[in-house]
């Protein structure tokens, strides 16, 4: 896991004389959204609502930076249009305008420059998905750098409120080296909350669901070292089933990471826990589900496929779980999204939250929505970025955040 020896606070934003400082922000808008590009799920907009109200109404000038989705070229479906609309509604009551920057060409950031608010106007700058320029997430670094340059050049300082958005690229991680760089509040609650993982109390139990085995493998690795048990459900489990010899049926299996599992097994055979039995179904899908039945056993039979984790595993992870004093949990066990199959995420939900004794920590978008679709209450803190989450629990490095402290 991370460690810091440092006061993050330290590198707040709450250090700086916010009336005086042009503001460069990064911020997380990466939202769901419906085929028509209105927000499905608005949790990372209302979370970063707060900073961007409160620097606009300080700061002589703020420009808002963010990514949606990860667009390959410019894509209407993925334009931050709707999201500014939203925005300004939150603004009408206090004069503050919205602008969406769709380009930044030379005249567009002479007119940033040109500040509008020093004409007694009050504008907030929303650069469109910043993953719509070419030289945000660029492999060639001087055109990742010479982007930075360009957006550090609209500002004094640099705010940092993307905790989900770990990875180096020019609006998290070069901007940061070329302008004086702090952390926004969501950014500090979040490594926070996490990284008191390091002295929560024991036992500290896992759960760790949703996705591939190869998605999740370094943080699985990482949580085996300092869990004290590791509950595994969802896809990620039928790997490691398949490497311990258990038929599977036709569930899903990633075949080039077999000996991976099997090391894992043979390193970790005390600590991982995984399913005893199965929610299965004739196929993928919600009609083929309406027939789902419980196996007996661990094994799936040929031409079946685990869409849960059965009763006997939810009594046993159940259990796990109400002994624990600290819990982590990513990722669904089952596919929630299916009323039919969304027992087993359901249940373990409800053992967490029954748990008022544990130090309770979630994250993940699916998580996210599992927690809030089954109205789960009484974690300590849920994280609204996944990977990051996993990554700050997973290695010694986490960029964005290295690049302000370590500077």
């Amino acid at each position: 896991m991370y460690k810091l020896n440092k006061d993050l606070h330290k590198f707040s934003y709450k250090n700086v004389n916010l009336f005086q400082e042009r503001i460069l922000l990064r911020t997380c808008l990466n939202v769901t959204l419906d085929n028509e590009g209105k927000m499905t799920d608005a949790t990372r907009f209302y979370e970063s609502l707060p900073l961007i109200k409160e620097l606009a109404l300080k700061s002589p000038n703020l420009v808002v930076t963010a990514h949606l989705g990860r667009p390959e070229k410019r894509d209407p479906k993925l334009s931050f249009k709707n999201i500014a609309a939203e925005l300004q509604k939150n603004f009408i009551a206090d004069g503050i305008s919205v602008r969406l920057i769709e380009d930044l060409d030379e005249e567009t950031l002479e007119k940033i420059n040109n500040n509008e608010n020093s004409l007694g106007k009050r504008v907030i700058y929303l650069v469109d998905n910043i993953r719509f320029f070419p030289g945000e997430e660029s492999k060639d670094k001087e055109e990742r750098l010479t982007f930075a340059k360009k957006l550090a050049g609209l500002a004094d300082i640099f705010i940092n409120d993307a905790f989900a958005d770990y990875r180096e690229s020019a609006s998290t991680y070069d901007v940061a080296n070329l302008l004086p760089s702090y952390l926004g509040p969501v950014f500090l609650r979040e490594v926070e909350s996490i990284l008191k993982l390091n002295t929560s109390p024991r036992p500290l139990i896992a759960i760790l669901g949703g996705a591939k085995l190869s998605e999740k493998l370094d943080a699985l690795k990482s949580l085996l070292n300092f869990a004290d048990k590791v509950l595994i459900g969802g896809a990620m489990a039928y790997t490691i089933l398949k490497a311990n010899g258990i038929d599977i049926g036709k569930s899903l299996v990633e075949t080039d990471k077999i000996d991976v599992a099997r090391e894992i097994l043979s390193n970790y055979a005390n600590k991982i826990v995984l399913p005893i039995d199965h929610l299965i179904s004739s196929d993928f899908n919600l009609e083929a589900a309406k027939n789902s039945i419980y196996t007996q056993s661990q094994e799936i039979p040929n031409g079946m496929i685990a869409i849960d984790i059965g009763k006997k595993t939810i009594q046993l992870y159940s259990e796990e779980i109400l002994k624990a004093k600290s819990i982590i949990w990513n990722g669904p066990v089952g596919v929630f999204e299916w009323d039919i199959s969304a027992y087993g995420t359901e249940e373990l939900g409800k053992a967490i939250q029954s748990n008022v004794q544990s130090y309770k920590l979630a994250g993940g978008g699916d998580s996210i929505a599992a927690i809030n679709k089954l109205k789960l209450k009484g974690f300590d803190h849920i994280s609204t970025g996944g990977g990051a989450m996993l990554a700050l629990l997973a290695y010694n490095k986490f960029p964005t955040l290295d690049i302000i402290v370590n500077k």
